[in-house]
């Protein structure tokens, strides 16, 4: 599992422990090692926590990157690094350079690693809704077109407007990769895309405030801190467990036979209210509004974008958790890190 000591990562690795496989864990650090074993997660393993070890890459965008890793009696890869930085202080001169080259570099690797190793049966790529959907349907302008399974991988082009639309870019262009190397190369694996829409839920590697408050999770959270959000965020999340779960079970090469992409949300096909989160904050954490660790005086506009999920409600047959548990969920870990720092 790459990217094993990320939001998704941690939670797809524990996930995938539970679900009885033996895991190789890829880490960039030595430190990430750590973090992940003394989690109460893998502690309450037991034996079960036997079953994980290890390999340091420090970077994967580097050539031949995980070619150690598949060595190590690999038959599945999942694939969770977005090895890039999206920040809005990134200059548009290095967007292609500090966000869609690393992904883009990463994607390749994997791929070349796998192919070379016959054992590998199947790879499964976290991949996004922004991949299939256009930046300005996804979070600018509501779109009467509804995207599924099959929709194709976007094909964005410079210049673009900010550091968020060249992240789209890079997951895009990413799944075109993909694409064409199966189309290509006609592996002996397949491949599973999946692609989740805001992915939102309590992170355990997060032990302070700051360091819950990055990425999926600070854009669900940013309104409830008092900001005056610009940018529409799309109608569609999803709880990072459930991305986990559906990870590991993506792995059954039997129930799911051939290479194929599903979309993970929740909510329906409309998907989740944004303004929601302020009503749970208003009702269950008024305490929290009063020392000023929440707020309720911001706001999230909304962006409703169609989906077709129900192949993947079909195949994995889990009830995906509601927005209203996402946010409990994050606002729980927000409260208890913020009265401890």
């Amino acid at each position: 599992i790459t990217g094993c000591s990320s939001f998704v990562g941690f939670r797809t690795l524990v996930s995938t422990l539970e679900a009885g496989y033996r895991v190789l864990g890829v880490i960039s650090q030595r430190e990430d090692a750590e973090r992940i074993l003394s989690t109460p997660s893998i502690k309450r393993m037991g034996d079960l926590g036997g079953d994980l070890t290890f390999i340091m890459v420090p970077d994967i965008t580097a050539d031949r990157s995980l070619a150690e890793a598949v060595k190590r009696d690999a038959e599945y890869i999942i694939h969770t690094d977005s090895p890039m930085t999206v920040d809005s202080a990134i200059s548009a001169d290095r967007y292609d350079s500090h966000i869609i080259q690393p992904l883009l570099k990463a994607t390749e690797n994997v791929l070349a690693a796998a192919l070379s190793d016959s054992k590998i049966k199947r790879l499964v790529m976290t991949s996004s809704l922004m991949a299939i959907v256009p930046y300005n349907e996804l979070f600018v302008l509501e779109s009467f077109t509804t995207f599924n399974d099959v929709s194709p991988a976007q094909n964005p082009n410079p210049p673009y407007k900010n550091a968020l639309e060249a992240l789209c870019a890079g997951k895009a262009k990413a799944l075109a990769a993909t694409n064409k190397f199966l189309a290509q190369k006609k592996p002996q694996f397949t491949v599973i895309n999946l692609m989740p829409g805001i992915v939102i839920g309590r992170d355990e590697l997060a032990q302070t405030s700051r360091n819950l408050n990055k990425g999926s999770n600070q854009q669900a959270l940013r309104h409830l801190l008092g900001e005056d959000v610009r940018t529409k965020l799309p109608s569609h999340t999803v709880f990072v467990d459930d991305v986990a779960k559906v990870h590991a079970l993506a792995l059954n090469t039997k129930k799911i036979a051939k290479s194929q992409n599903f979309l993970l949300s929740s909510d329906g096909s409309i998907g989740s209210l944004w303004y929601r989160a302020l009503d749970i904050v208003k009702k269950d954490y008024k305490s929290a509004v009063a020392v000023h660790i929440l707020s309720l005086d911001g706001d999230q506009p909304i962006n409703r974008v169609l989906i077709d999920d129900g192949k993947t409600d079909k195949v994995f047959n889990i009830m995906f958790a509601g927005f209203d548990k996402q946010i409990r969920s994050l606002l729980d870990q927000w409260v208890n890190l913020s009265t401890i720092t």
